[in-house]
C-alpha cells in the first residue's frame, strides 16, 4: 500500500546539522523524505575552525526535530571513510537526490584536502557504486579567489585558500559526474560563527572600517540559502550547472558593518580610507589579503537562475536587523 509519505521524493542530506543543513532540512520537511545521516561525534574535533559556509559532519535526530519523525532515518556516516554512505544511497528509491552540504572552510590544509576534497570524492564515488543519483553540492563563491567581482561571469576558479581550493577541487569533481553546485558569498543569521564575528574583529584590529565603505557584496540569510538549496532539489535536475545564491541585489558593506554594530550595541566605525597602515594592521592581526579583499572589494554575483529555477520568490536583504535574525 502507497502512503503519502511515500510518494514524495527521496534525498539524502549530508550535513544536516550544520549552519545551512539545517535550513535546508526545514525547508524539505513535508516535501521529501529526508534521510539524515549521522557522522560518528568521536572521530573528529567539533571545535575545528568554522567558516561562513561550514556545516559540521555530525547530524542528530534532535538537531533537525522539525522534520517529520516518520520520514527520518538517521544512520552512522562520515564521508571521509570510503563505502559508509552506501547503505544510506542503496536505500534511497530512483530518482532520489543526494544533498552534499559538508565542508570544512578553517586554515588546516591538510583537514581541508581530508574533508573537502576527499570526502567529496567518496561521495561522488559511492553515488556512481548506487546507481547515480542526482548529486548537488553547496559550495562557496570563495572558489573565485580575489574580486573584484561584479556581476556578470563567468569567473575563473583561482582559490585564495587551502580549504576553498579543496572545494573548488570538490566542485570539479561534482560538475564531472554531472551534479549541481550551489555558490552563497557570505551568509548571515542565528548560529553564523564566521561573518558576524569576523566583521568585529576587522574593526577591532583596525580601530574602524578599512576602505571607504562602498563595496558591494552578494549576501544572503541562511534560512533563504536553505530554502534555495531544497528548492532546487525538489525543482527538474539542472547537470552540470553551478548557481550563486544571494540576493538578487548586492549590499554595501557599510550598510553591514552599521547593521551588526547596531546590533552589537557598538557605535558605527569611522571609514579609515586606503591609508597603507590599515590593510598592514590587518595582516599583522593574522587576516590574510583574502579575507580582507572579500569585504573591502566589489564581491557579486548574478543569483536570478536559482531563484527562478527553486520556484522561491527572490527577497531583499534588510535594511536593519539582518544580524538579530
Amino acid at each position: 500500500m502507497t502512503t503519502d509519505a511515500d510518494a514524495l521524493p527521496g534525498v539524502v542530506l549530508l550535513g544536516s546539522s550544520g549552519f545551512i543543513g539545517r535550513r535546508i532540512a526545514a525547508s524539505l520537511a513535508g516535501k521529501a523524505r529526508v534521510t539524515a545521516p549521522s557522522r560518528n561525534s568521536g572521530n573528529r574535533n567539533p571545535d575545528s575552525p568554522a567558516g561562513p559556509q561550514e556545516h559540521n559532519a555530525t547530524s542528530t535526530m534532535a538537531d533537525i526535530a522539525a522534520l517529520d519523525a516518520a520520514a527520518l532515518d538517521a544512520t552512522a556516516l562520515d564521508i571521509t571513510a570510503p563505502g559508509t554512505l552506501l547503505p544510506v544511497l542503496r536505500y534511497l528509491k530512483a530518482p532520489g537526490t543526494v544533498i552534499h552540504a559538508v565542508s570544512y572552510v578553517g586554515s588546516d590544509p591538510d583537514l581541508a584536502r581530508e574533508v573537502n576534497e576527499a570526502g567529496t570524492r567518496n561521495v561522488v564515488e559511492q553515488c556512481r557504486q548506487s546507481g547515480n543519483p542526482r548529486l548537488i553540492y553547496l559550495s562557496t563563491a570563495s572558489v573565485h579567489g580575489m574580486g573584484p567581482h561584479r556581476g556578470g561571469g563567468p569567473y575563473p576558479c583561482l582559490p585564495a585558500s587551502a580549504a576553498s581550493a579543496a572545494r573548488a577541487e570538490a566542485e570539479r569533481m561534482v560538475l564531472d559526474y554531472g551534479g549541481e553546485v550551489v555558490r552563497p558569498n557570505l551568509v548571515f543569521g542565528r548560529g553564523d560563527r564566521w561573518l558576524a564575528p569576523g566583521l568585529l574583529r576587522i574593526i577591532d584590529t583596525a580601530g574602524g572600517w578599512p576602505g571607504d565603505g562602498a563595496a558591494r557584496l552578494s549576501v544572503i540569510d541562511a534560512g533563504s540559502l536553505g530554502e534555495l538549496v531544497a528548492g532546487l532539489a525538489l525543482a527538474e535536475s539542472q547537470p552540470g550547472e553551478a548557481f550563486y545564491a544571494a540576493y538578487p541585489e548586492p549590499i554595501p558593506v557599510s550598510v553591514l558593518v552599521e547593521g551588526l554594530c547596531r546590533a552589537s550595541g557598538r557605535p558605527v566605525p569611522p571609514l579609515l580610507g586606503d591609508a597603507p597602515e590599515v590593510w598592514q594592521s590587518l595582516l599583522d592581526g593574522g587576516f590574510s589579503s583574502h579575507q580582507i579583499d572579500l569585504v573591502t572589494v566589489d564581491h557579486f554575483y548574478p543569483s536570478e537562475r536559482l531563484w527562478r529555477i527553486s520556484g522561491v520568490l527572490p527577497g531583499a536583504a534588510p535594511a536593519v536587523g539582518m544580524f538579530r535574525s
